[in-house]
């Protein structure tokens, strides 16, 4: 079963397409498109994370309230769509990592039977990698459930199949402290939309001096309460933007940890290998090995999804998650 989905898998990455892109709702750049001539019998590139964006945007142009502030929506719709799109990526590897549990367990049952028939094993150790064998398959299966699941999200939000997402995305450099503090001002301009705020109190008094049953004028009374909001809404920016930082902070340690265990883990079952096939260790040592390895990865795999969903959630409070992937043109003031 798991060969006949790996291949599918796989076939499915080299047909996936772009298909039915709509109006963009905002000024966009246009990303490098295959050749117009391109036959249909061709392989075609698979989308990157800033092409699977770029569509989304393209796709999305009447998602959220209609009085919500452009830029805001469109770090919010960005932002859950590429949240999506790491933990896809993640599920992927996740799959691919319990695959590869299971053909190596595969392996060492077939050595180790044939060594039971030359009187070097036991059949304890055999029924026991028998057993850890039937686990690792329960995970694949598991882990093919998770895979779909987030398949469908990530088709429910990009109308894309998540054979088309290309693998492997690049390692995010840490923030630095000025980074930071750059990234929490521009939060409160963005949070707080101070030009929307005034486009709005505008058009309020503009309505307010057509209306001959009120009176006509823009009171104190009025622009203290306009300058209250603006305050409110900046004090929930920095509350916001300081709860994420905390969370991207505590998903860098959680991802260091991870990693540092996937090493030793990687760093035992290298060395639980050398001694099994010189006879030296048990195939059941040898196989708690392999599965441990593959746990470790899981492991490391989810978090590095979180901190690098973490760390572009900072960029999309602080409203500059569209130039990050350079799918929004510098002229169009966002």
């Amino acid at each position: 079963m798991t060969e006949r989905f790996a291949d599918t898998l796989q076939r499915d990455a080299e047909a996936g397409q772009l298909h039915h892109l709509l109006p963009p709702s905002v000024p966009v750049a246009q990303p490098r498109t295959a050749p117009a001539g391109a036959g249909a019998g061709q392989v075609h590139q698979l989308l990157t994370l800033a092409a699977v964006l770029h569509h989304v945007l393209l796709m999305d142009s009447s998602c959220g309230p209609a009085d919500e502030p452009a830029l805001r929506r469109v770090n919010r719709v960005l932002d859950t769509a590429l949240e999506t799109c790491l933990q896809l990526d993640a599920a992927r590897q996740q799959l691919q990592g319990a695959i590869t549990t299971q053909r190596a367990l595969e392996i060492v049952l077939e050595m180790l039977a044939a060594r039971v028939e030359l009187g070097q094993a036991s059949q304890v150790d055999h029924r026991k990698v028998a057993a850890r064998l039937c686990s690792a398959r329960d995970t694949v299966t598991r882990t093919v459930g998770e895979w779909n699941r987030i398949g469908r999200r990530f088709t429910q939000l990009t109308r894309l199949l998540p054979a088309q997402l290309k693998t492997g995305f690049e390692a995010l450099e840490p923030v630095l402290p000025d980074e930071m503090d750059r990234l929490a001002q521009a939060c409160l301009s963005t949070s707080a939309d101070v030009q929307f705020s005034l486009s709005q109190r505008a058009q309020a008094w503009a309505a307010r001096r057509s209306d001959p049953a009120r009176p006509s004028g823009f009171g104190p009374e009025d622009f203290g309460a306009w300058l209250s909001s603006l305050e409110d809404a900046r004090a929930q920016a920095a509350a916001d933007f300081a709860g994420a930082r905390e969370a991207y902070l505590q998903a860098v340690l959680n991802f260091d940890r991870e990693h540092a265990c996937l090493v030793r883990a990687r760093s035992l079952r290298r060395a639980a290998e050398t001694g099994f096939r010189l006879n030296a260790r048990s195939a059941p040592d040898y196989s708690d090995a392999i599965m441990d390895e593959n746990r470790r990865n899981h492991a490391m795999l989810a978090s590095q999804a979180q901190r690098m969903a973490s760390q572009y959630h900072l960029y999309a409070l602080a409203g500059l998650l569209p130039r990050q992937f350079g799918i929004i043109e510098p002229a169009a003031g966002y």
